[in-house]
């Protein structure tokens, strides 16, 4: 039998999804030790580089969804020592497990004020439509991609992407969905423009 999302599993979810949004973009402050991601239960330093960490969180809400987040030193800031620079929020993914029912792509595109009708590359090129279809179709694994919305708060532009789970209308099964489950959700800061004037 498929488990039962609750009312305050989704509500917990959306609370997270906006701060992380507000950490990314709004530039509010972060602090893996407090933090409504959940409890740490990994901290992975990446090899070689300075100052970049993985964490890896559990929420009390959702004890089998993987949060992670990945920190970096903050670019803007180019002091030599790379160790003593504030880190900053690069990354976050949220891999729902079980998988979330009924929240729509359109709450999400509103509740993280997202562009629609286009979204941005590696190369900081624009590229029409948000919808990416399935990859593989058969997995029924369906891929959306946004540029979030540039608001009066807003200190840096952040890529999203939203991987949803397409019904099966073959499936005759009575407790499977009959409307696409929520599965992932990434949320990426550009730091490309930083890049290119550094570059030119």
């Amino acid at each position: 039998m498929r488990p039962i999302v609750t009312d305050a599993q989704r509500d917990m979810a959306l609370r997270i999804l906006t701060t992380a949004m507000a950490i990314l973009r709004d530039d509010q402050p972060f602090d893996p030790a407090h933090t409504i991601f959940g409890r740490i239960i990994a901290a992975r330093p990446e090899r070689g580089v300075v100052g970049v960490t993985e964490y890896c969180f559990e929420n009390p809400a959702f004890p089998r969804t993987e949060i992670t987040v990945v920190v970096i030193p903050d670019p803007l800031d180019r002091s030599a020592d790379r160790a003593q620079v504030k880190q900053v929020m690069l990354d976050f993914t949220i891999r729902f497990s079980p998988l979330l029912t009924d929240i729509n792509r359109s709450t999400l595109e509103d509740l993280l004020h997202v562009d629609i009708g286009y979204w941005i590359d590696g190369n900081g090129e624009r590229r029409p439509g948000n919808d990416m279809g399935t990859v593989p179709p058969h997995v029924r694994l369906h891929h959306y991609r946004y540029r979030a919305s540039n608001l009066s708060t807003s200190r840096f532009p952040v890529d999203v992407e939203f991987a949803f789970g397409d019904p099966d209308p073959n499936d005759p099964t009575p407790d499977e969905p009959k409307t696409p489950v929520l599965m992932d959700v990434r949320l990426n800061r550009d730091y490309s423009a930083l890049k290119r004037q550094h570059r030119e």
